[in-house]
């Protein structure tokens, strides 16, 4: 990412926005990707949200790999902490995009919780 771009913007809206137009999704594919629901996603993008909830803040700075931090800092929040998803491998290792990575992304995460909790085999 091209970090002087993103210290010119002045809102949420803006930092996210530049963040989706740099990695090329369309909203459609964003709202996919990211699991936060189209209308949300158009309402953050334009600053229409005045508090806008933690977690499709997070999960929108995942998907187009921006600091979480960066991002929350714009909300007043400080950030979580924890694993990121596997959205940002997937699409930095393998490449993938779109419907691709929303269809990546959820197989694993079904297998996820298929076995989350079920103890290994020895």
């Amino acid at each position: 990412m091209n970090e002087t771009n993103h210290s010119i913007a002045e809102t949420l809206g803006q930092y996210l926005e530049q963040g989706r137009q740099e990695a090329g999704f369309t909203l459609r594919e964003l709202a996919s990707a990211s699991g936060v629901p189209k209308s949300t996603l158009d309402r953050i993008l334009k600053d229409q949200v005045e508090s806008p909830p933690i977690e499709p803040v997070q999960q929108l700075a995942r998907v187009l790999e921006l600091d979480e931090a960066e991002a929350f800092a714009y909300i007043g929040v400080t950030p979580p902490s924890g694993l990121p998803s596997i959205a940002p491998y997937l699409r930095a290792k393998h490449g993938l995009r779109g419907q691709a990575l929303s269809d990546a992304a959820q197989e694993i995460q079904n297998i996820i919780n298929k076995y989350d909790g079920v103890p290994p085999d020895k």
